[in-house]
């Protein structure tokens, strides 16, 4: 189950309070799942989980005989999990005998035959009205119309709720043309001390292409995308950016970049060129922010909302380079598909880090995988590769067990030990790592409890607060990354 979820025999033996927030996820889901309970609540698990971990625990529960409910917005998950559908609609539950995809198509008939009962009710009602308003106005028939306006009032009235279609047309901004090479990164190696990411990477995009970053966490997926945008430097090697490129990046820090004071319409005037300001409210709308809560100020927000709100006024500007780092983790089902057919009717370049298959499916025309420090690029969707990786799967374990034991021995004889020095220096910078994870993890913790109150946007600090929150976080992101690299290299020889 352990290694399931994407934890390696070294981790086995640590402490769970070692690991950071997403990984301890991942220790709660495995303690649930070897419980074998006979009822199974999962609420979003594939939140923090990569594609690989994902594909695993669909097989884990598809052998799982209890019974189970998946809240999830992971349409390819629900899909290979579940066989039953309900949705809550206006406080009501409605029961589908089908799984996601099935629900879709049988939730369109249901609400097909309930509009036609909606309309035909509103039709009755307003004949009954007009005539209960002309018999009010003659004395001899008042009585009969209160009669009639009494078994109006009884009327069970259908509700339905709206769709706004005109969402799934949002568009991103025409961006001027960019040169045939968009961005080349020769040669590119990313250390932490003496820990290695990204060994001598190599990736050229030319003006169109569509590329997906999948694999491990951990493997350098966010690392890399960083480097391309540069919020962060390469230990060697260089990234060149063609000519007339002009960048969009999205990552989950994004939100700490937006003014606390605005309200979320101010906050997309601010970025939005003239010809968008009439889409404002329906881009807002389609990332879960309605009526009066375009109105509220950026500073009463949640994580999730800021991120949502970042990621929606990336919509509103001309780029012909759209790197985004987990843009679904914070969207639901329409969110996500308002996203996507923006994406796909856009004519830029596109870096697309996500663990979310649907999302990925049909997105772009490469998918790149990172493994072991490099680069592996598949020609296809993530549909594709995931394809490709199963017969390559297949292939290594058939491969291994025709091999006889004195070839697997001596496979097995080039793994170089560490010397005492390395462990030492490794066994240090883990120590180190943690440590400054904890602090870290304090200063966050208090600043964010300052930030919750309604009044600290008052105080003359409360700007430098913001600021030292924002890099306390990306500091933390730091030594996280150098703890697991650390980790990874210690008790991997």
């Amino acid at each position: 189950v352990l290694k399931g979820l994407g934890f390696e025999d070294r981790d086995f033996e640590r402490l769970t309070d070692e690991f950071s927030g997403g990984w301890q996820m991942r220790i709660e889901l495995a303690k649930i799942l070897l419980r074998q309970p006979d009822f199974l609540l999962l609420d979003e698990p594939t939140n923090h989980l990569d594609i690989e971990s994902i594909l695993w625990l669909e097989e884990f529960l598809d052998g799982y005989e209890g019974s189970l409910i998946v809240i999830s917005h992971d349409k390819t998950f629900l899909d290979n999990v579940t066989k039953r559908t309900l949705e809550i609609e206006l406080g009501k539950l409605y029961d589908y005998k089908a799984s996601y995809s099935g629900y879709v198509e049988m939730r369109k008939e249901r609400r097909e035959k309930m509009m036609a009962a909606y309309e035909n009710q509103q039709r009755v009602i307003a004949e009954k009205e007009r005539t209960i308003k002309r018999f009010m106005a003659k004395a001899t028939k008042t009585s009969m119309a209160q009669s009639m306006q009494k078994q109006l009032d009884k009327i069970e009235r259908i509700e339905i709720e709206e769709e706004d279609t005109a969402v799934m047309n949002i568009r991103f901004p025409e961006a001027p043309r960019s040169g045939q090479v968009v961005i080349e990164a020769s040669k590119v190696t990313k250390r932490y001390g003496e820990l290695l990411v990204l060994d001598k990477v190599d990736l050229k995009l030319d003006r169109g292409d569509r590329v997906a970053f999948v694999g491990q966490n951990g493997q350098g997926k966010t690392t890399l995308a960083k480097i391309l945008v540069n919020a962060l430097q390469p230990t060697e090697g260089q990234v060149k950016i063609g000519h007339n490129v002009s960048i969009g990046y999205y990552a989950q820090n994004q939100a700490e970049t937006l003014q606390p004071n605005l309200t979320l319409l101010e906050t997309m005037e601010q970025h939005s060129p003239p010809e968008m300001r009439t889409k404002l409210r329906a881009i807002l709308g389609a990332f879960l922010f309605s009526g009066e809560d375009q109105d509220k100020k950026v500073s009463v927000l949640s994580g999730g909302e800021r991120a949502r709100l970042a990621l929606a006024c990336l919509l509103l500007r001309p780029v012909n380079l759209l790197v985004l780092d987990e843009p679904t983790n914070h969207l639901d089902m329409l969110s996500k598909e308002v996203l996507k057919n923006a994406i796909q009717q856009y004519n830029g370049t596109l870096i697309v880090v996500s663990h979310d298959r649907d999302f990925l499916g049909g997105l772009t025309d490469q998918t790149i995988e990172f493994r072991d420090h490099r680069l592996h690029t598949y020609l296809g969707d993530v549909n594709y590769f995931l394809e490709k990786r199963k017969l390559d799967n297949m292939r290594q374990v058939e491969k291994t067990s025709n091999d006889t034991a004195p070839a697997q021995k001596s496979e097995a004889a080039p793994k170089v030990e560490l010397s005492y020095e390395e462990r030492k220096q490794l066994q240090r910078a883990v120590s180190q790592a943690q440590k400054k994870v904890k602090e870290l993890e304090k200063k966050i913790a208090k600043l964010e409890k300052e930030m919750a109150d309604p009044n600290f946007y008052n105080q003359p600090k409360a700007t430098e607060k913001l600021k030292s929150h924002g890099a306390a976080k990306e500091e933390l992101e730091k030594y996280l990354e150098e703890w697991m690299l650390a980790e990874e290299k210690l008790n991997g020889n």
